[in-house]
């Protein structure tokens, strides 16, 4: 005969497996959820007049060197449509958002190839080298592996 204890046992241990897989797969689905939200984030960041009064000012600059942009666009709008780009980067280099997808929705080479007389000289002024890095590592990546835009 079966005893009581052994089959309450078992009953108790499949519950716990049970368990276990449904919070993993809740957890999967959480995660989903979170990158979900901040590309929603992003993206409404991305679409506000002050955001979009700022990147039309760097894409109409005709600067060459970081005094010259800051007189045409201003350093508070540099350092916001920088640091927006800064912060993409990193969520991508984490593994927090998908790189493809950050690679296809932002212009970081366009941004970049604008903006480096400005950060080179942040840099230089700073201190700090490897200030914006992962803005710069992302224009790389999207000039050899991702455009802008493709589908």
């Amino acid at each position: 005969m079966v005893d009581a204890s052994l089959i309450l046992d078992a009953i108790v241990a499949v519950s716990i497996a049970a368990g276990a897989f449904f919070a993993i797969i809740e957890l999967r689905d959480m995660k989903r959820d979170r990158r979900t939200q901040i590309m929603l984030q992003a993206s409404m960041h991305w679409t506000t007049r002050e955001f979009e009064d700022a990147m039309g000012r760097l894409w109409r600059a005709d600067a060459s060197d970081a005094k010259g942009l800051e007189k045409e666009v201003s350093y508070a709008d540099l350092s916001m449509v920088v640091d927006f780009h800064w912060a993409m980067a990193q969520l991508g280099l984490q593994g927090l958002v998908d790189t493809k997808t950050l690679l296809r929705l932002f212009p970081f080479s366009g941004v970049w190839m604008r903006v480096k007389p400005w950060v080179i000289a942040y840099r230089a002024a700073e201190g700090h080298p490897n200030v914006y890095s992962s803005l710069e590592k992302f224009a790389q990546l999207q000039d050899t592996d991702g455009r802008f835009y493709e589908t």
